[in-house]
């Protein structure tokens, strides 16, 4: 018995012997041969999320296209309904999808900014005294104020927020309606550092921010155009307010380092605590993206937040974008040699190579336009 349980324990040990060294080998196998194989799982990834994403040819298009803009410089693009805009130096121009001029309008503004609604586009000059509003096909009106400007935001009816600051107050919100006309103010004796009309035109949102305790703090006001009294007013929240908007049953605000989905109270339904540094935002109704810059330039990470949910989709990045626009059906991303379109979760919907470097694009009816440092082109774009 003796001996025969030495034999077994003998030819176990020789089994066991023989699967470890032959688990070795295959390893050592796989590592002296892994130049010829291991480039296949490179981006294994994005293929499978490309296998089920239409693939667009990125084809450019011809005609008036490419667009020269290599005299020009401090240019912005954008969209007005039907047509596209571009702000180029000191002239705002606005085109048709073939490329032609519909027509221009000269703005000579120190720091010229762009803001943008489905009907009007604003042309404020930030630290100026100027600012003008343009419709599809010709502009609206212009001012000149007495009081600098701090910033400008335009609803989707056409009204038109002006904040301004003087000897009397920190910051003084003023209210134009479609035509022009002054038909609300607000004193606030702290910064208004953001501003966000209803699609009504009858009301907006405000961000004030201020400085306690060596942190930034800011408090959400909801104002209506018929009362002198706010409607609703938020505790404060430690961070530095970048910008409010509207959300399917709530209020955005997105700070320096920390974003809130709060409720039509002012109420916090959500937060998110960023990881990074911000790099930049967009946000619609149902959706708001946050692209952030890891440390060296490295690239950050991307995150979607829900206007319904409180997960937050994010997902990490080896570059940075250059561009990115949030819509209610998809979020478009411009990379050094691509656009995408992913849905809410993450999931890749269309993509299309670029060959060149484009600092912004703009989205209009299945076609991408995109700015970059000499010209602007154009691209169809389905999913």
């Amino acid at each position: 018995m003796r001996k025969l349980r030495r034999k077994k324990k003998t030819k176990r040990f020789i089994k066991n012997f023989a699967f470890i060294l032959a688990v070795l080998i295959v390893a050592f196998l796989i590592y002296i041969t892994k130049d010829s194989w291991i480039s296949y799982f490179d981006g294994i990834v994005d293929r499978a999320r490309q296998d089920t994403a239409v693939v667009n040819d990125g084809e450019l298009a011809g005609g008036n296209y490419p667009i020269d803009i290599s005299k020009k410089t401090n240019t912005s693009i954008g969209k007005i309904q039907k047509n596209w805009t571009l702000f180029a130096d000191t002239t705002f121009y606005v085109y048709d999808t073939s490329g032609d001029i519909v027509y221009s309008s000269q703005a000579s503004y120190s720091n010229p900014i762009v803001a943008e609604s489905v009907k009007r586009t604003l042309v404020y000059d930030q630290g100026g005294y100027s600012f003008m509003v343009a419709g599809p096909k010709k502009e609206i009106y212009s001012k000149r104020l007495d009081s600098q400007i701090l910033l400008g935001a335009v609803g989707a009816d056409g009204s038109v927020a002006i904040v301004t600051q003087n000897e009397k107050y920190a910051s003084y919100l003023t209210i134009y309606d479609k035509n022009g006309s002054e038909i609300y103010h607000w004193a606030d004796g702290t910064m208004i550092t953001a501003c966000a009309i209803n699609d009504a035109g009858s009301g907006c949102l405000i961000a004030s921010t201020y400085a306690r305790g060596g942190a930034y703090r800011t408090q959400v006001t909801k104002l209506d155009f018929e009362s002198d009294k706010e409607v609703m007013q938020t505790p404060s929240f430690e961070t530095l307010g970048l910008a409010i908007g509207y959300c399917d049953g709530g209020i955005w605000l997105i700070g320096h380092d920390k974003m809130y989905r709060l409720n039509d109270d002012g109420g916090i339904v959500m937060s998110f605590d960023y990881d990074y540094d911000l790099l930049m935002f967009s946000m619609c109704s149902k959706n708001a993206v946050l692209a952030f810059e890891g440390a060296g330039g490295d690239g950050g990470g991307l995150a979607i937040i829900k206007s319904d949910s409180e997960s937050v989709f994010t997902e990490r990045q080896t570059g940075n974008p250059n561009d990115l626009y949030a819509t209610d059906s998809a979020v478009y991303i411009c990379y050094g040699d691509r656009i995408d379109a992913i849905d809410r979760d993450g999931n890749l919907l269309a993509t299309a190579p670029t060959d060149t470097v484009y600092r912004q694009f703009t989205v209009l009816s299945g076609e991408i336009y995109l700015l970059g440092y000499r010209t602007v082109e154009k691209i169809d774009f389905t999913f």
